[in-house]
């Protein structure tokens, strides 16, 4: 699912007043849709937090997803005619895929524009593992070791990561975190056309990163944490379900014809490195109000780089019921290689990286959330969260998530 599921700008759900330093046990469902008829989503986890003494704490979690429905994708839409013409297409595609080193992608139609995006129908299901130890020395510093694990159809994910907090001084008023986890993963992607199909084989991807951060208390009710972060992948980047389209001069005449336009794979770099710096501020305005301002900036080798403001608030209602609304505003310069899939001309050349994600394009978006925490006894707490994500391309999605946390 790593590589069907849209980026979101909220990340990794975080409830408004979950549990924290006491022991517990959560159960979490999350439904993720786009709009459009696109790609669903159903994530469930239960996780746990246990205390042994004042020094070390065990988290752990499993997780069991799947996703359904449709990803947009460039295909044909002009029929065959019978089994002549499906071997003459399959004779172009094997010239088309002679002529150039990107992959091409089964699906030829004999004219350019008869090209559209359409819906492809997906399901798969995943099986997650995640368990962290983290263990404070005699200044209470925090030392943190974790692992995780992942697999399903066509994409398998292993990995590792450790992170540790110090204070300055006594008083622990700041604090500095250094941290770094890597993954080691595989995905099932297509390979180059071949007697009327592309077959599917295992590749690599390995991704790094490394983050540092610092902590600062201002006053009894401001502090913040500032944190640089860089990433480095390499391998297989590509998107292997998103196709773009191809001119390829396959009779070599110098001039691309209306019957010479191919799908394509999309196609990207095989390494990819990133770094930015995020900003997180928490003002406690009263005893019933606390506000989250946060600024994150990212750019990478591909020309992307982007900019996330907003911010999300607690709001104490009473003792037992606490709100979380919250809103991000993102702007994003998109990748060297993208084109618009909806512009005039949307082809590439016949090599070349190339990619119509709609995720790596210029566009600008908004993103609305709210959260809820209801106690409803000493050990019982309810959550749920309801999300909205919008971008100025026109890609919309939506997401809930209901959820108890037993403390015991």
């Amino acid at each position: 699912m790593k590589n069907k599921l849209p980026l979101t700008l909220l990340g990794t759900v975080a409830m408004a007043g979950s549990a924290a330093a006491a022991d517990h046990i959560s159960v979490h469902h999350m439904n993720f849709e786009e709009y459009g008829d696109k790609v669903k989503a159903a994530d469930n986890i239960v996780s746990f937090e246990k205390n042994f003494g004042l020094d070390w704490t065990l988290n752990g979690e499993v997780g069991y997803d799947s996703v359904s429905g449709a990803s947009p994708a460039w295909g044909p839409t002009t029929p065959s005619a019978g089994s002549e013409d499906l071997r003459e297409r399959n004779r172009r595609t094997e010239a088309a895929q002679a002529a150039t080193t990107e992959v091409i992608r089964a699906g030829y139609d004999p004219y350019r524009d008869a090209y559209a995006i359409q819906p492809f129908e997906l399901e798969d299901k995943r099986k997650s593992a995640a368990a962290s130890l983290t263990y404070r020395d005699s200044k209470r510093n925090e030392w943190t070791f974790g692992a995780n694990f992942s697999t399903e159809e066509d994409y398998e994910s292993i990995g590792t990561n450790a992170k540790v907090l110090f204070y300055a001084d006594s008083r622990k008023n700041r604090s500095y975190t250094l941290g770094g986890s890597v993954l080691f993963d595989k995905t099932l992607a297509f390979q180059e056309y071949s007697n009327f199909r592309n077959t599917q084989e295992w590749e690599d991807i390995f991704t790094g990163s490394f983050e540092a951060g610092l902590s600062q208390v201002f006053t009894p009710n401001f502090y913040t944490t500032f944190t640089l972060y860089s990433g480095y992948r390499s391998g297989y980047l590509s998107n292997h379900y998103l196709t773009v389209l191809r001119e390829v001069d396959i009779n070599g005449d110098g001039q691309i014809g209306d019957d010479e336009v191919f799908l394509g794979q999309d196609s990207r770099p095989d390494t990819r490195l990133s770094g930015g710096l995020n900003v997180q501020a928490f003002y406690n305005v009263n005893s019933r109000i606390v506000v989250r301002p946060r600024y994150k900036f990212f750019v990478d080798d591909w020309g992307v780089s982007s900019h996330q403001i907003g911010g999300k608030m607690n709001i104490t209602i009473t003792e037992w019921l606490t709100l979380a609304p919250g809103y991000f505003w993102y702007n994003q310069q998109g990748a060297g290689f993208y084109r618009d899939p909806s512009q005039k001309d949307p082809t590439f050349a016949a090599t070349g990286y190339a990619t119509s994600d709609l995720r790596l394009g210029d566009f600008t978006a908004n993103a609305y959330e709210l959260g809820l925490s209801l106690k409803v006894s000493s050990q019982w707490r309810l959550n749920a969260l309801a999300a909205y994500y919008e971008q100025s391309n026109g890609y919309e999605s939506r997401w809930w998530v209901l959820g108890a946390t037993y403390e015991y």
